[in-house]
């Protein structure tokens, strides 16, 4: 992924941004694994279903794609 990748975590159940994109605080990192991101898990409401979308910027930001492919996960207590 290019380095102006960031992502965007929202609420499954009602399409509500719970972290929106940001250029620091949701910034994709990489390490010689690939990508990643460190998510802290204590702000969410537990037993519910949240929705990862992925920001890519290439062409200096005149070029935007977004990835909406359904990548889930719940919190669990």
């Amino acid at each position: 992924m290019p380095s102006s990748s960031y992502y965007e975590i929202r609420d499954a159940h009602t399409d509500e941004i719970i972290l929106p994109f940001n250029s620091t605080g949701s910034k994709i990192s990489c390490d010689s694994d690939g990508n990643y991101f460190n998510l802290w898990m204590d702000s969410f409401q537990p037993e519910r279903f949240y929705r990862v979308v992925i920001k890519v910027e290439t062409n200096n930001g005149n070029t935007v794609q977004m990835f909406d492919n359904n990548y889930y996960f719940k919190v669990i207590r």
